[in-house]
């Protein structure tokens, strides 16, 4: 009996099985049956295309219009350090000092440098050596049994002597001078460089003073965007509680800069002593760009807008809520804007947002 309940559990698994493979699973008729959503796009009417207006901002600097860069004439550690930006400094006051980080004792000028320390030590020996020939002179000068000719070595020697100390001198001044970095100038500290415990080079920038209450914006721009500025354009500058000034651009670089081969830009306050721009500080400047057409029968896009593939470029355009492959000539390429030369009338409605998601054909939704 066991026998036969066995054998039939068996054939029925059998009959499951083949079964399952004569009718394989499919998904339920509502999820196939579940259409697919349209694609939300952004158009612009081609009559809209015949140029192209832009706003782009850019980092600027606020400096001084008449400025001085000051730098290390010495390599040390820095021991005392430029002012905070804003403060004021007389000309001949103490900007920076500059030292050897050596285990020697401060000499007479209160640095620890080993070149200030010989030259102290040179200009004291230059001195003794200098005073012991000055009174070998006044002696023999007074002798009556000293010939003229031993006079005159003595005077020789005495003035060798004052000009060996004299030398002396000068070369001690020289090396503190150059750790001891003092301002040429009457202004503000517009930006500090280095801080106390720094170590810097010859030549490296330790600050930069203003002389002059008046500002001016500097930036940089690419090749293209230099293109679209004019001196004399107005653009706008924004302040650190974020008040817009008015600007007009004077100076246009002529030679990009070698390490960012970009361009630099100088713009004026419209009227000056009236700005709340500070030098020192950080900017925004926003300058609105208006591109126009090479050829009056072509279109301007966005060149986001365009798909560029191997053998053809197209765009979409939106007809009544579907999508249509339209074949464009890339006519010019300036910066993210393209010119394109294409048959489509005026009223066309060319998509400029989400064209990358959809397919031609496909249904989309037009946003506002």
């Amino acid at each position: 009996m066991n026998k036969k309940k066995l054998t039939a559990s068996v054939l029925a698994v059998i009959i499951i099985f083949i079964v399952a493979l004569r009718f394989p699973k499919q998904a339920p008729a509502a999820l196939q049956d579940s259409p697919k959503q349209p694609i939300k796009v952004s158009v612009k009417v081609a009559a809209d295309s015949k140029f192209l207006s832009q706003e782009k901002q850019f980092p600027a600097t606020v400096v001084g219009d008449q400025e001085i860069k000051i730098t290390a004439k010495s390599a040390g550690t820095v021991i005392v350090a430029p002012g905070n930006i804003g403060s004021k400094i007389n000309a001949g006051a103490l900007l920076a000092k500059i030292d050897d980080a050596g285990s020697l004792d401060a000499g007479e000028a209160g640095l620890k440098s080993l070149q200030v320390q010989q030259s102290e030590l040179a200009a004291q020996q230059a001195k003794k050596s200098y005073e012991l020939a000055k009174d070998n002179y006044d002696n023999l000068k007074k002798s009556a049994d000293a010939t003229s000719a031993q006079k005159d070595s003595v005077k020789t020697q005495r003035d060798i002597a004052k000009l060996q100390y004299e030398n002396a001198t000068l070369s001690l001044s020289g090396t503190i001078d150059n750790h001891s970095v003092t301002s040429p100038i009457s202004g503000v500290i517009t930006n500090k460089a280095v801080s106390v415990g720094d170590s810097v080079a010859i030549g490296q920038l330790l600050a930069t003073i203003s002389k002059s209450t008046n500002i001016k914006i500097q930036f940089y721009v690419d090749q293209d965007q230099r293109t679209m500025l004019t001196r004399g354009q107005e653009i706008l500058a924004t302040d650190t509680n974020g008040n817009s000034i008015p600007l007009l651009i004077q100076n246009i670089a002529i030679a990009a800069d070698q390490t960012t081969k970009r361009f630099l830009i100088e713009a004026y306050p419209e009227k000056q002593g009236q700005t709340t721009l500070l030098a020192g500080t950080i900017s925004s400047v926003s300058i609105k760009t208006t591109t126009k057409l090479q050829n009056e029968n072509n279109f301007l896009l966005p060149l986001s807008a365009i798909n560029v593939g191997q053998n053809e470029s197209y765009i979409f355009v939106a007809d009544n809520n579907v999508a249509k492959k339209i074949i464009v000539t890339v006519a010019n390429v300036n910066g993210e804007t393209a010119e394109i030369s294409s048959t489509i009338s005026p009223q066309t409605r060319i998509i400029t947002d989400g064209n990358k998601l959809i397919q031609d054909g496909e249904s989309i939704v037009v946003q506002n």
